[in-house]
C-alpha cells in the first residue's frame, strides 16, 4: 500500500513539531537539534542537561543534550554513579566536562535563602527566563554567548598541557605556562616565542580547533560559575559521601598551593611534581575528588592552585573596568590590542565591552590584597543589568570582602592596569589565598610567568 501526498496530509504523517506532541513527528530547532522531549520515552531515567541537586551525586556536571562531532562520551557518561559522568573526550584526547546551563538565586537572607547561600536549578525548572525571574532566579552570565543562552559549555577537566603541539586537557600532563622556562606556549604547533606572554593563551587555545569545532581560553564568567556551584555544594553537603573536600571548617575544593605539592588547608592532598619548582602534573592530586569543583571524580580539577589561569571577560584600560558583552562570540576573540576582535586596546574595548566605571563593588583600584567573604552579603542577587554581569564575573560587593572560610578567604588583588589580563585560582605557592574565587588583577597582556597557564572551553 502506498500513500499519496493528499493521504499523508489527511493522516497527519507529515506534520511535525519541535516539542513532543501526540501525532507529530520531530522537527529540528533553529540549531538543527531535536528537543529533549522526544527522547524522554526512550531514556526515561536520564535527565539530559540537568545540573543536578546541590549536595547530591553528580551535581555540577551533566549529560550534553547533543554531542557534537569530534566528541565521544566516556564509558559511564550518563551514569551519575560513574567517575565519568558528564565527561567527554575530544579527538585530540582532551577530557572535557559538560556543565549544563543553570538558574541561580543568590541568598540575601530576605529572599527565601540564607545570606550567601545560592540556590541552583536546572533550565528545565522553568518554562522560560521571565518566569524564573519572578522567583528571583536567573541564568548565570557564563552561559551567554553570541547574544543567546547556550545550553551549557564543555570545560577542560584539566589545565592545558602540550600534547604533540596541541594545548590539551589530559590527566598527568605537564601544565603549559606563559614563560620559556616552564612548558612554554611556544612549544605548541604554530606558536613562537612571541606567544610566551599572557596574551598567548588565546592563540594557544585555538591549537585544538578543527574545521567544525572552536575552542577558547576560558572566561572569568565560567570560572566564577564553577565557583558558585562549589559554594552551593558546600552549603548543601553534610559529609564526604558526595563531596570529598567537605570539611567543617575548610569546606571548599582543595589544590596544590602550599609550595610543597600539597594543600595549605589539607595536607593529605598530595600532587606529583612536573619537574619544575613545585608545579604539579595536571590532575595528579590525591585524593583526586578533593581537587574537583564538585568533590567527585566526575568534576573539574585544579581550580584551586597549581597554575594561575588566564581568563577572558574582565579587563581595564587603566581608567575604567570593562566587562565583555553577551553578544560576543568568545571563540572569535584574538590576543592583540588593535583589532575589533582583540581582547585589549581601544578598538576591541569599544566593539566588545561595556565600561562599569573606575570602581565597582569591591574593585577600587586600591593596589591592595583583599580577601573574599564576609558575614554580610558577598555577591549581588541582581537578575539583570551590570550588577548581574559583575556577579557573574565573581566580583564581590563593596561589603563582600574581609575574609571568611565560606569563601576560603580567597585573594582579590585589587588593581586597574592598562590592558589588564585577569588570572584566577592561584598557583602552587599562593597558599591560603588560592581558591575557586581567587581573582588577580595586576597582570597585563604582555606579562610572562612560569606560574601562569590556562584551560580551554567550548560552546555547542
Amino acid at each position: 500500500m502506498s500513500l499519496d501526498l493528499a493521504e499523508i496530509t489527511a493522516h497527519g504523517f507529515h506534520r511535525s513539531a519541535i516539542s513532543a506532541t501526540a501525532g507529530k513527528s520531530p522537527l529540528a530547532n533553529a540549531d538543527g537539534l531535536l528537543d529533549l522531549s522526544w527522547f524522554r520515552s526512550i531514556y526515561p531515567s536520564l535527565a539530559f542537561n540537568d545540573i543536578g541537586v546541590p549536595g547530591e551525586q553528580g551535581f555540577g556536571v551533566g549529560i550534553c543534550p547533543a554531542v557534537p562531532a569530534g566528541f565521544t562520551p566516556l564509558p559511564g557518561c550518563t551514569d551519575k554513579a560513574s567517575d565519568n559522568y558528564g565527561n567527554y573526550q575530544f579527538s585530540d584526547g582532551s577530557i572535557m566536562v559538560w556543565v549544563p546551563a543553570y538558574y541561580y538565586k543568590y541568598g540575601t537572607g530576605a529572599n527565601g535563602l540564607a545570606v550567601n547561600v545560592p540556590g541552583i536549578k536546572p533550565l528545565a525548572a522553568y518554562p522560560d527566563a521571565i518566569t524564573a525571574v519572578v522567583d528571583g532566579y536567573v541564568i548565570h552570565r557564563a552561559f551567554y554567548n553570541k547574544g543567546r543562552v547556550q545550553p551549557g559549555v564543555f570545560v577542560d577537566k584539566h589545565q592545558c598541557s602540550n600534547n604533540g603541539g596541541i594545548a590539551s586537557s589530559i590527566k598527568n600532563g605537564n601544565p603549559l605556562s606563559s614563560n620559556s622556562v616552564h612548558n612554554p606556549f611556544s612549544g605548541l604547533t604554530g606558536n613562537t616565542t612571541a606567544d610566551n606572554f599572557y596574551h598567548g593563551a588565546i592563540k594557544s587555545a585555538k591549537t585544538r580547533n578543527t574545521a567544525t569545532r572552536k575552542f577558547f581560553c576560558n572566561t572569568r564568567f565560567i570560572f566564577a560559575a564553577l565557583a558558585l556551584l562549589s559554594l552551593a555544594h558546600a552549603n548543601a553537603s553534610t559529609a564526604t559521601t558526595y563531596c570529598a573536600w567537605y570539611d567543617a571548617t575548610y569546606n571548599f575544593p582543595k589544590g596544590n598551593n602550599n609550595n610543597a605539592l600539597k594543600d595549605a588547608n589539607d595536607l593529605t592532598v598530595i600532587y606529583t611534581s612536573d619537574g619544575y619548582s613545585n608545579a604539579g602534573k595536571t590532575g595528579s592530586g590525591a585524593l583526586f575528588a578533593k581537587t574537583t569543583h564538585n568533590g567527585q571524580n566526575c568534576g573539574i580539577a585544579d581550580l584551586n592552585g597549581n597554575m594561575w589561569e588566564i581568563n577572558l571577560g574582565l579587563t581595564s584600560n587603566g581608567t575604567n573596568y570593562y566587562l565583555l558583552n553577551t553578544d560576543v562570540d568568545v571563540a572569535d576573540i584574538t590576543g592583540g590590542n588593535t583589532l575589533a576582535t582583540d581582547a585589549w586596546g581601544a578598538t576591541g574595548l569599544a566593539a566588545m565591552y561595556t565600561s562599569i566605571g573606575a570602581t565597582y563593588g569591591a574593585l577600587l583600584a586600591s593596589s591592595t590584597i583583599k580577601l573574599f567573604g564576609n558575614a554580610a552579603q558577598v555577591l549581588s542577587e541582581a537578575t539583570s543589568g551590570t550588577a548581574w554581569v559583575a556577579a557573574g564575573a565573581g566580583i564581590p560587593l563593596a561589603g563582600g570582602v574581609g575574609g571568611s572560610n565560606q569563601f576560603g578567604s580567597n585573594g582579590l588583588w585589587d588593581y586597574r592596569p592598562n590592558e589588564c589580563c585577569v588570572i584566577s585560582g592561584g598557583a602552587w605557592s599562593t597558599a591560603g589565598h588560592a581558591g575557586v574565587w581567587t581573582l588577580n588583577l595586576p597582570g597585563v597582556r604582555g606579562n610572562s610567568s612560569s606560574t601562569v597557564g590556562f584551560r580551554s572551553a567550548s560552546f555547542l
